[in-house]
């Protein structure tokens, strides 16, 4: 981790869920700032990391009864930048899609920021404004109009 501070923020989430029921996969294991991967099963809404961006290697599993649940758990988030949908059925995926308060929806991929010509943004607390070279060059441009008159 970048400093002592974001160690103890990760070991702090990790530690809340267990404390909370969650089940320890793998992980849990510190050396200083190096906090190693650390996988989290049977998440509730009820703890930390199911709201915090831990900004380091730790993977919770909120398990879920069906697809509407789902969604909203995911929108009760303060944050909607990317999610990820994964199944046979491009349908559900994208009726999932729409319903996500997310700027980007990856289907069958894991969340990632996409080729430079494609958008990057996302909504709620998760960024300002779009990311790509198109929006860029328009962020950092002011259109401006010349007109001509011509008199006779």
């Amino acid at each position: 981790m970048i400093d002592q501070k974001a160690a103890d923020f990760a070991e702090f989430l990790i530690q809340d869920a267990i404390e909370k029921g969650a089940e320890l996969i793998v992980g849990n294991k510190r050396e200083g700032n190096l906090v190693y991967p650390t996988l989290l099963d049977k998440v509730t809404v009820d703890m930390e990391i199911a709201w915090k961006e831990p900004f380091s290697p730790i993977l919770p599993i909120i398990r879920v009864k069906n697809m509407d649940e789902a969604v909203e758990i995911a929108n009760r988030s303060e944050y909607g930048l990317q999610s990820s949908v994964f199944t046979n059925d491009i349908n559900k995926a994208f009726r999932i899609a729409e319903k996500l308060e997310v700027g980007t929806v990856q289907i069958n991929n894991k969340t990632e920021r996409g080729p430079d010509h494609f958008p990057f943004l996302g909504v709620k607390a998760s960024g300002m404004g779009t990311q790509g070279v198109k929006y860029s060059i328009e962020a950092m441009t002011r259109p401006k109009a010349i007109t001509i008159n011509l008199i006779e």
